[in-house]
């Protein structure tokens, strides 16, 4: 490294609107991708004409470029820009899974006692999963296919798929209807549809630009396909400033969509982003018994406690790719029952809004030794 590089890269650090991670990576690579966040709109197109923009993200007021460390200290000097990140690692949120395990079935009226009270099914309403895919499952294909749309921000893909299951066992806690197992196990909303959206690769993992597509996706079509809910059952260590996994969810939940969060499952005061967010729902998990699962990310993040709830997410049936059951634990198994949930006040509320929802989600939450613990 020269000494003028050196140099740069001690400017780099210095910085408080860099991220530091693009330092130590321009300390061994020529160039890197970095999310630069501008303070208007109208800055965008400048930086189009000036660097090498490889991603847009203009619901976050965002490009994605392509930088060495002159381009990057040009960055960091501008006047109309905000801050600039590197990429950060997305991964699923559950703690282990398991195969088919028929011991541990649900019966019907225990998950669905809430919406039986009220005779909702979630009907008329639509879930985005944000996840590794969605893969087509007796529970949720019969008898009408419920898939009703399918977005692959991975490899391209138009036919719904699921290379990992995650993402189909997240959808088939929220709206599974229990045709495959006679009704023995069963989602929360079971006439809701889904949207899938892929964003998360056969390996469980993703990163902060592949998670934006899909947001930059989802916040210009939800509209158009119906979407109210979406299910966010990943997470990534939070950046210190301007984090951009919790500003994209929470441009989402101000544009009208209810965005449900897996807390984490690194345990105490490690919470994951998006779940950091005041404005959406995040949920941690708790056990049988209703005591908190020891895995689950908890704390206070900018002097606010998160998670907002707790849910079910400790040995949790769910539909399996392949058309059997299995078993999960983690905060992925808790988000999408408070997600289902949310499906069953958008039935009941046709004009629910997010803040409303997470009102009531928390009102009908029990408070138990200091914990609000929802069950349906």
């Amino acid at each position: 490294m020269t000494k003028f590089d050196a140099n740069i890269l001690s400017v780099l650090r210095r910085d408080c609107r860099f991220d530091k991670q693009i330092a130590k990576t321009l300390e061994v690579k020529e160039r890197t991708t970095a999310l630069v966040r501008v303070r208007n709109p109208i800055h965008l197109m400048a930086l189009e004409r000036r660097f090498h923009v490889v991603g847009e993200y203009p619901f976050i007021r965002s490009l994605k470029i392509e930088c060495g460390l002159e381009e990057a200290i040009t960055l960091g000097r501008m006047a109309e820009v905000e801050y600039v990140s590197n990429e950060s690692r997305v991964a699923c949120l559950f703690a282990e899974q398991s195969g088919e395990s028929a011991d541990i079935l649900r019966d019907e009226k225990d998950v669905l006692s809430f919406s039986c009270n009220d005779r909702l099914t979630g009907k008329g309403t639509t879930l985005c999963v944000m996840d590794t895919g969605v893969a087509p499952h007796s529970d949720l294909s019969l008898p009408r296919e419920r898939i009703v749309h399918f977005v692959d921000m991975i490899d391209g893909e138009t036919t719904p798929y699921d290379d990992n299951g995650h993402g189909t066992f997240v959808s088939g806690i929220a709206v599974g209807n229990g045709i495959l197992s006679g009704q023995k196990i069963c989602g929360v909303a079971k006439d809701a549809n889904i949207v899938g959206l892929k964003v998360i690769g056969k390996d469980g993992e993703s990163g902060t630009f592949k998670i934006l597509d899909g947001m930059q996706w989802l916040f210009d079509n939800f509209r158009q396909y119906g979407i109210n809910v979406v299910c966010m059952s990943f997470g990534a260590d939070p950046l210190e400033y301007a984090d951009p996994l919790k500003i994209g969810a929470e441009m989402l939940s101000k544009s009208g969509l209810i965005v449900v969060a897996a807390s984490g499952n690194s345990g105490e005061n490690n919470l994951k982003s998006p779940a950091i967010s005041p404005e959406i729902i995040s949920v941690g998990a708790v056990t049988d018994e209703n005591r908190v699962a020891d895995f689950t990310s908890r704390g206070k993040y900018n002097g606010v406690y998160r998670p907002d709830v707790y849910a079910s997410g400790v040995n949790v049936k769910g539909i399996r790719n392949g058309g059997a059951y299995s078993t999960m634990t983690g905060t992925s198994a808790s988000a999408p029952y408070v997600a289902g949930a949310c499906c069953l006040l958008c039935e009941k509320y046709k004009n629910l809004t997010p803040a409303k929802a997470k009102a009531i989600i928390i009102a009908s939450s029990k408070r138990i030794d200091g914990n609000l613990v929802f069950r349906l």
